[in-house]
């Protein structure tokens, strides 16, 4: 018995460091960082959403998202310009400033269903976007 506790003790100071390492290791893979955020979606406050229609791409960006009656109702911000492709809506859904034609417009997302979109680019709501909605 002696020989096989002497034999234990003896390996613990080896096993302790090399356990610490493999919790590191483990506890890294798990964290926040190395996970990738969500994707946003058409309602979330801050969703840029690009929207196809016979006149070309819009853009939009969702400031408040209500349900009524079965629909999710979006107010946004509709944007000044015409990109010509989904990437050129996300490059310029990436400028800090971009020029607005309507700083309120209200669509049902039952109905932007009904057309090509894609959530192009996510970014927090400023105070005075989220104040545009209230």
């Amino acid at each position: 018995m002696r020989s096989e506790t002497s034999r234990l003790e003896a390996d613990t100071p080896r096993r302790k460091p090399l356990a610490f390492a493999v919790l590191i290791v483990l506890l890294g893979a798990c964290s926040s960082e190395a996970m990738s955020p969500p994707e946003p979606e058409v309602g979330q406050a801050g969703a840029f959403i690009a929207v196809d229609s016979p006149a070309g791409l819009s853009l939009l960006r969702t400031l408040e998202a209500i349900h009524i009656e079965g629909d999710n109702l979006i107010f946004t911000t509709l944007y000044d310009v015409t990109p010509a492709s989904w990437d050129e809506a996300r490059e310029i859904a990436k400028q800090r400033t971009i020029p607005i034609r309507d700083t309120l417009v209200t669509i049902s997302e039952g109905l932007l269903a009904g057309r090509s979109h894609r959530v192009v680019w996510f970014r927090t709501l400023t105070k005075e976007e989220e104040d545009r909605a209230r």
